[in-house]
């Protein structure tokens, strides 16, 4: 539908939200309140398949209550995603130095190895291990902030309630593996190898692990 005017949205929110029963109704509140909570919706999660396909079917009247108030509604449908985009300059998310530097690498990993892959739809995949040798070898973090198991694992926490990568949290071990989600290249948007490499090189030297960096 794209981005719509309020009154526009304001009209197509009103014809088609009185149509709905009282259970649509139910369901289209509990819907928005997921989008604004997660942001991401993956259909091909578990816990999102329905939530993906009752979005796809009630999509315009959601879409219009976003515009109301700032959001585009966005659709990967190869990927099976939905989320949602401030069209204002609101909402900024507050990460760490340490998160937002695991973003890019990930992001670079996931280019990576989506070349890599012949199926499109196998999952992308990289070890622990493989994740903390990246983050020690960019330089970027300082000899006193070397990256140890329980950093590693806070930050990567965050990425996966945001639904950025899955991972056993229960059952962190090196020699596990961290699952990259293809929403990532909606947070990193970059897919041209160099541009990340020097999104990385403008951290080194950066403040501390601890810094907050301000992303959308």
């Amino acid at each position: 539908m794209g981005k719509m005017t309020r009154n526009t949205a304001l009209d197509e929110f009103y014809n088609q939200y009185n149509v709905l029963s009282d259970t649509k109704k139910d369901r289209f509140a509990k819907l928005c309140d997921k989008l604004l909570d997660d942001n991401f919706i993956y259909g091909q999660l578990s816990n999102d398949k329905d939530d993906y396909y009752a979005i796809l079917e009630s999509r315009d009247v959601i879409e219009a209550y976003f515009s109301l108030i700032d959001f585009q509604l966005n659709h990967d449908d190869i990927n099976k995603i939905f989320f949602l985009k401030s069209s204002a300059d609101r909402n900024r998310v507050r990460l760490k130095k340490m998160e937002t530097v695991l973003l890019i690498l990930l992001r670079r990993f996931y280019y990576i190895k989506n070349k890599e892959c012949v199926d499109s739809n196998t999952n992308i995949s990289i070890a622990f291990d493989e994740l903390i040798d990246s983050l020690n070898q960019s330089g970027i973090f300082k000899d006193k902030d070397r990256i140890v198991k329980t950093q590693l694992l806070e930050s990567m926490k965050t990425l996966k309630r945001f639904k950025i990568i899955n991972f056993d949290v229960n059952n962190f071990e090196i020699n596990n593996v961290v699952e990259i989600f293809p929403t990532i290249v909606f947070v990193v948007q970059p897919n041209d190898i160099e541009s990340l490499n020097g999104k990385l090189k403008a951290y080194i030297g950066k403040g501390d692990l601890d810094d907050e960096i301000d992303e959308d």
